[in-house]
Formats: C-alpha cells, structure tokens, sequence
C-alpha cells in the first residue's frame, strides 16, 4: 500500500495520517496510543531521536512511525538489539501493520539465506543491526560498489540470468530502538565480511605450537600487556631473545622476527585476553563469540587476523581454516549511508552533542505519563569481591524471603552461574538467563516478575527485556533489580534498572561495588590514586570507592566518545578524498 507519494509528505498529511494509524492501532492490538506515544512517533518521522522511559511503550511508538514512513512506499528498517526481539516485535505489530495494508518480516539469524530477497521485499524489516550490515555488505560485494540506483539497475540488466541477486532494496528509511546502544556502544565496532584464505598450513602450525611455548614468556618479564590502550603486547628485549631462542628448532616461518613475534602475540592474547565464559563460550566442539553488549552468543562469527584459531588452540578444539577480510563496515559509518535516520531509546542523556556532530540528530526528550516510583538505593560498597559477593546474596536471600521476584544482572557467564550456584545451594530455587542458557527466553522473561521468582541474567535481560508484574506483586513491592557489577557505561547500568518500575509500577534497583572490579582497575585515572591516599581518613571508605567507580565510568564513556569522534574524522577525509578522486 502507498498512501503517500515519492516526495517529503507534510507535517499537516502526517498529523492526519497519525489518527488513523492510532485507530487502526486500537482496533488490531487493543491498545490506545498515549500522547507520548503519538508525540514520539511523529517526531521520529521528522528525523528526531526520542528518549522516551522505560516502560513507556518504545516498542508501539516506533511501529507507528514505521507505518507513516512506509505508506511513502520506500524500503523501511527497523533495527532490535537483538534476534529475539526482531521476532518478538514483527509478530507483535503484524496487527497493525496487516490492518494499515502493509507487510512486515523478521530476519533473524534462523532465516535462512535464500528467504531474504523476500524478507526485504516486505513494506517493514525487523533485524539486528548486524544482519542489516551484513546483508549490505554482501550485497555491495555482489554489486562490486554500485551504491547509486542507477548503476544497482544497470548491474541487474546486464545480470538478469546471475545465479546470485542482491537482496535489500536499498537504505531509504531505518528506525534504531535502543539508539544509543548501536549508534553510540557499537558505534567503532567493525562488521567483517570474511572469505576463505589460500593455504595457510605454516601458520596453523605455528597457531599451535605457540599455545604450548607461550606458557614460558613472563608477565612484565618478557613482554607488557597495555590494557588501557586496546590490549597492546609490547615484548621486551629479554623476550624477544626468549622467542628468538623458542623458535630456533622450527621451521623457516619461525624465522622472520616480526612473523614469530605476531604469532606470540597471537597466543599471549588467547591466554591473557579472550576469557572463556566472557567473551566467548564452547558450544559443539566450537568456539562462538560472546557479544558483551547483549550478553547473547553470535554462532557463525568469528575473529579475524588468527585470533579466532588461536583460541581455539588455547581451549583444544579443531582449528577452523584462516579466512582474510572482503569487505568490512562499521555502524558509525553504515548508519550514515540511510537517507533518513531517527530512533528512541530510555538512555540518551549526555548525547545530545556527539550525536548532532557525528549524525545530524537532535533528541527530543518526552516525559513520563506518570511519576516513577522506581527507588535507586545508594551503592552498596566493599573492599573485596568476596565481601560484595556476602553481601550481595544475603540481599538476594532478604528479599527472596519476603516473596520479591529479584532480577540479578552480571555482566559475565562465569558470575551469573556462580552466583546461581550459591543460591542454589541455600535452597533458593533460580533461573539463569545467558548465552548458554537461552533457549527458554521468552519464558524466563514472562516469570521473572512472578512472586518468589529469582532470576539470574547477563545483559540478555538489558535492553528491550519488558518483565511483566501483576497488581498483587506491585502492590508487595514490585521488581527488584540488583546489579552485580557496573558496566564501562552508566547507561547500560540504567538499562538494566529500567527492567523494574515500569509505567509508574513500583520496584526498586541497587549497585555493588567492591574496589577489586576489574572497572575500577582498568579506567580509574592514574592521578587519582595518589590523591586517594592523601584523602583524610574521616572521609569514609564507601565515598572514595563511589567516587573512584564514577571516575573509571567517567574515563571509560571519554576514552570511548574520542574513538569515536577520531573514527567520523577519519571516515570524513576517506569520504573527502574519494570524491576529490571521483572527480
């Protein structure tokens, strides 16, 4: 259906279109758009980024949008932090997407490839934001970078009878839920389009041999690891003779400095670096990568350059053969190839510069239809993780005693099974949520805010997790979220205590903080630790912990908001020079 015409459609055409949609929203979902809802779904198709509270109704706000957009008749993307609510929110708006004559189809990483060129001829796509990167890389792989729609029918002319076909329709239109988490968190991570790599034998030789010998190179001795700066290994001189020496009985390959030196580094990474049951998990005899943001497992993927086969080596498994790069992408810069770009998000606070800067867009802040009655506790404070570990399940055991359901949020695998395990072991019956706990999502989700209900989860439950709670549980108190661990970004930890007090419901959310985090090791600035120690012991331990956290958290989203600021200048003179040389 094509309500609209091919050019900008008035505010005035909009507004009228905006009350038939919010009828057809009433009749097919049974739900009554509120005015913060209809505000924030008429600014989004302005191009404004709406920051609405968690609870409010993101999820419907943005299918509005995305009808009065596609009834213009161009291709529409609508991105989800990750597979499940891909599929959750097309099934759920299907109503009134069918009810306003339109189609709707959710990609996910189940589709399989040769079902895509119709998911994307559907009016709305729901996806991740790397399923629609990947499928534009690929698709510009096919095209050998026809962009233009001119030179994308000329290719299809000349290639009607092609085996393979390019499967978007172009980047028109895309609405980002959880905005801030792709355009902001993911914004500097890179999406790799890999093929397979000509015969590398040597180096999966050497991958192995490595694993082994690794294992006698010294800490601070033979070699530094800068965690501050990316996970840097510099080897000194002593270890570059260890090497030299390690390396002697081997074949040629071994005998290029620079090439031995690479595959050590390789291996120092795989030990040192990449954790099992953080960044990634064992699952079939193969290693999947963790995606820390979501908490989710990403089968298919791998790491580039030999870290993948290096840590399969480190954990045993079968080597998978090396593949080199085709083409890679990241979202900062994918993002800006949309013609119209707008979303919304619960966390946008702090934003509002870079994302002018880097994208053009202004945030539009909407307030609640009603008061919060979330209560933010004040930051319990320990020394050590241990003591943080006590206090934080006798908390768990406090309010489980009461009949509370209690959401834990940790940010690794490792921490939610052993917490769960302690639980489990006082008797407190509890459900983990992780990248190896995941099948039985949707039903954790629809439980966790039942009475008595525990639930254990890594960031799976983060974004767009809606728990839902009954009048009785509301009435005893409603959800309580604890959080284990802070995260790099305040944001994030904002994520997860959106999960409870939702549309003025009550509940309550409260942060552990032991001096141990690896947070408050990795980002607390240099100059502050001297200065802690002249601080004057009336000044309680709890204040100095709270103000370090806030510091490491502060020099953490710095450090990161200058990546990215260098990566748009960087992206900006690439974009420059291409065109000086097209012309």
């Amino acid at each position: 259906m094509q309500m609209f015409g091919a050019s900008e459609v008035t505010l005035n055409a909009k507004v009228q279109a905006l009350e038939v949609v919010t009828r057809m929203a009433c009749f097919s979902q049974g739900q009554r758009a509120s005015f913060p809802q209809l505000l924030a779904a008429l600014a989004m198709t302005e191009g404004y980024l709406i920051q609405l509270a968690p609870g409010e109704g993101k999820t419907l706000a943005v299918a509005i949008a995305a009808v009065l957009i596609a009834w213009t008749g161009k291709p529409l993307h609508i991105v989800t932090s990750n597979d499940y609510l891909a599929a959750r929110d097309g099934e759920l708006m299907s109503p009134l997407y069918s009810a306003c004559g339109l189609t709707v189809s959710a990609i996910t990483g189940e589709t399989p490839p040769h079902a895509l060129a119709a998911c994307y001829r559907e009016s709305v796509v729901y996806a991740t934001a790397k399923q629609f990167l990947a499928d534009h890389l690929r698709d510009d792989l096919l095209l050998l970078g026809a962009r233009d729609p001119v030179r994308r029918r000329l290719w299809h002319l000349q290639n009607s009878r092609a085996e393979k076909h390019p499967v978007m329709r172009g980047l028109y239109a895309v609405l980002i839920d959880e905005a801030d988490g792709i355009l902001i968190d993911e914004a500097t991570t890179p999406l790799i389009i890999a093929s397979p790599e000509e015969d590398k034998a040597d180096m999966m030789t050497a991958v192995r041999l490595a694993r082994h010998l690794v294992e006698q190179l010294k800490a601070e001795v033979d070699y530094v690891l800068y965690a501050k700066a990316g996970n840097v290994v510099h080897f000194t001189e002593k270890g570059k003779r260890t090497i030299e020496a390690l390396s002697t009985a081997f074949s040629s390959y071994w005998q290029v400095p620079t090439r031995r030196e690479e595959i050590f580094n390789l291996a120092i990474m795989a030990r040192d670096v990449f954790q099992l049951d953080r960044h990634y998990i064992i699952k079939d005899g193969l290693v999947v990568i963790v995606d820390e943001s979501t908490g989710r497992s990403m089968p298919g993927r791998s790491w580039s350059h030999g870290i993948h086969q290096s840590i399969e080596a480190r954990v045993g498994v079968d080597l998978t053969p090396l593949t080199k790069i085709s083409a890679r992408m990241t979202f900062q810069e994918f993002f800006r190839n949309y013609h119209r770009l707008s979303g919304a998000s619960g966390t946008l606070h702090g934003l509002d510069m870079e994302l002018w800067k880097t994208f053009g867009l202004f945030i539009l802040r909407i307030p609640p239809r009603t008061t919060s009655q979330l209560h933010i506790f004040p930051k319990r404070t320990y020394r050590t993780r241990d003591d943080k570990l006590a206090g934080f399940i006798a908390q768990v055991e406090a309010f489980n005693r009461l009949k509370l359901p209690v959401l834990v949020g940790t940010r690794r695998i490792l921490d939610s099974e052993e917490i769960a395990g302690i639980l489990r072991g006082k008797g407190i019956h509890c459900t983990v949520l992780n990248a190896k706990e995941h099948e039985f999502e949707a039903r954790i989700v629809e439980e966790a805010g039942e009475f008595g209900c525990v639930t254990v989860a890594t960031n799976m439950a983060g974004r767009g997790t809606d728990i839902k709670i009954s009048p009785e549980v509301e009435s005893a108190g409603g959800l309580q979220v604890l959080m284990f661990e802070a995260h790099e970004s305040s944001r994030i930890d904002w994520q997860l205590f959106g999960r409870a007090g939702r549309q003025g419901a009550k509940g309550s959310a409260q942060a552990y903080v032991s001096l141990e985090e690896e947070l408050i090791a990795k980002f607390t600035p240099s100059w502050f630790k001297p200065l802690a120690a002249l601080m004057p012991d009336r000044l309680h331990m709890s204040a100095k912990i709270k103000l370090m956290q806030w510091l490491a958290q502060k020099h953490a989203s710095d450090l990161s908001s200058k990546q990215r600021s260098h990566l748009a200048f960087l992206q900006k003179q690439i974009r420059e020079q291409l065109g000086f040389s097209k012309n």
